[in-house]
């Protein structure tokens, strides 16, 4: 037992929406300097504190080690750069006017209610409550019940880095999503909701949305029309993908297959941004699925606590039914087991399909296999033989998910043609897998994102404010 914690009940949860509602003028009567120079703070003391973070990230939710410690990078690292944000986002601009002068300023949506997955007990619950505090938002910040304890801690550090500072505007929420979802979408003082997580489930928060709206209705109906009370709110929904690597004809094989494998099968392929649909030319076909194979077996499936373990336990039982299930109707579907294949509870075998292209393009939507229609949030992986270009593009867009694309490709320009026939909100040409990089966006397009389109969050947490000042008055 590494701790228990009371569940939030509604009275609590209210509660805790007044306590962030209270503290957001706070928030907002600091600097845009001081906000900044506080997330700076905490950014250090995350990395000084790394090896105890990586632990817990570990034990609470079976991450490998080596993947907690790329967790902790990535928040350390946006955080120690929060004033890059600021100046790209916040910072009082000035506009081109024709007479006088215009400029815009940024102010904040208010209350933010933000829910996040159990893949990543650090890193998105860092961003959502480090963007909040950098635009001056109030957060209500809600984790899986798997893997609350990463999230006190980070709040429990900011008290430690800056007691004047009003941390109290972060309140960590503790109970399951359904019900949080209701309460965040009907008490008017959320102004925003930011999800993570499946977009089946992001749909869903619509669909509940619309339902509250339609019970604030009020007819009209002498006057012909109706009103809608209902409170508009700002939903930011960064959900699935199923991403596709396209490996061209003039890669250093050995290489690409170790980035590949990388790729697919960081923390047990359990990432949204996971490449999970490996499209590979024929005339490198056998040479790199042979080579990708080699590297497989070096993956170390074991205790997330070993450095060396590749592939930790899954997040629960259901997913390791959901991909045991995969596996399974890809290979009725017509796709040839590679390598793996097995459950090993609570692991799954690391495992590779391989499906043929004419069964992919030329197949009804219902005839696909599930984990080439689905997102396999596993280590389970397809591989596809292509021959041409526009063979490789259409397997990639042929997804209803558009988060991220890879391309290995020795011709640059070649690569830079296909990525602009791709329907992903972002694209990896060349780039290792994993990188920690604060500047890559996150977003993505069709059932990825809302709004759709690479983006940062921060800039989606305020609202633009138009200025002009002109003479008229001294004419």
């Amino acid at each position: 037992v590494l701790g228990e914690i009371q569940a939030d009940n509604v009275e609590s949860l209210r509660e805790k929406i007044k306590v962030a509602y209270s503290n957001k003028d706070k928030l907002r009567s600091k600097s845009l300097d001081e906000r900044v120079e506080f997330i700076r703070k905490l950014g250090r003391r995350i990395r000084f504190a790394r090896n105890q973070l990586t632990e817990l990230i570990a034990r609470e939710g079976g991450l490998p080690i080596k993947y907690a410690n790329w967790e902790v990078s990535m928040i350390a690292q946006g955080y120690l750069h929060a004033d890059m944000r600021a100046e790209l986002y916040l910072e009082e601009r000035e506009l081109q006017a024709v007479r006088g002068e215009s400029y815009a300023v940024y102010h904040p949506l208010g209350v933010c209610a933000a829910m996040t997955p159990r893949n990543t007990p650090l890193s998105l619950n860092g961003w959502a409550v480090g963007a909040c505090w950098l635009t001056g938002n109030s957060i209500l910040i809600k984790p899986s019940t798997a893997v609350p304890l990463t999230t006190l801690k980070l709040l429990e550090m900011a008290e430690e880095v800056n007691s004047e500072f009003p941390v109290e505007s972060a309140q960590p929420v503790v109970t399951p999503g359904a019900f949080a979802v209701q309460e965040f979408i009907h008490n008017p003082m959320i102004d925003a909701i930011l999800f993570f997580g499946s977009s089946h489930v992001g749909k869903k928060l619509l669909v509940d949305y619309a339902e509250y709206l339609k019970t604030t209705i009020k007819d009209l109906s002498f006057a012909g029309g109706f009103m809608i009370n209902g409170k508009f709110k700002m939903f930011i929904l960064e959900m699935a993908g199923n991403d596709a690597g396209i490996i061209t004809d003039d890669v250093d094989v050995e290489k690409v297959a170790d980035y590949t494998v990388k790729a697919a099968y960081t923390n047990s392929g359990q990432q949204c941004f996971s490449m999970k649909r490996i499209l590979v030319h024929k005339d490198v076909y056998d040479e790199f699925v042979e080579a990708m194979m080699a590297k497989m077996d070096d993956l170390k499936m074991g205790n997330p606590l070993d450095p060396q373990t590749d592939i930790g336990p899954l997040g629960s039982e259901k997913i390791l039914t959901l991909i045991d299930y995969m596996v399974k109707d890809a290979v009725e579907k017509g796709g040839k087991l590679l390598k793996g294949g097995e459950k090993e509870p609570p692991f799954y075998q690391p495992t590779l399909i391989e499906f043929e292209k004419e069964k992919i393009l030329g197949a009804e939507a219902s005839q696909k296999p599930f984990m080439w229609v689905e997102e396999a949030f596993g280590p389970a992986r397809s591989i596809v033989k292509y021959e041409t270009e526009e063979e490789a593009i259409r397997l990639a867009n042929d997804t209803n998910y558009g988060m991220r694309a890879s391309i290995y490709c020795h011709d640059v320009q070649r690569a830079r043609r296909i990525a602009q026939q791709l329907e992903t909100g972002g694209i990896m040409i060349n780039t290792k897998p994993s990188v920690v990089d604060i500047s890559v966006l996150m977003g993505g397009v069709k059932d990825t994102a809302y709004p759709p389109g690479a983006h940062d969050i921060v800039p989606l947490l305020v609202w633009q404010q138009y200025i002009h000042v002109d003479n008229a008055l001294s004419e």
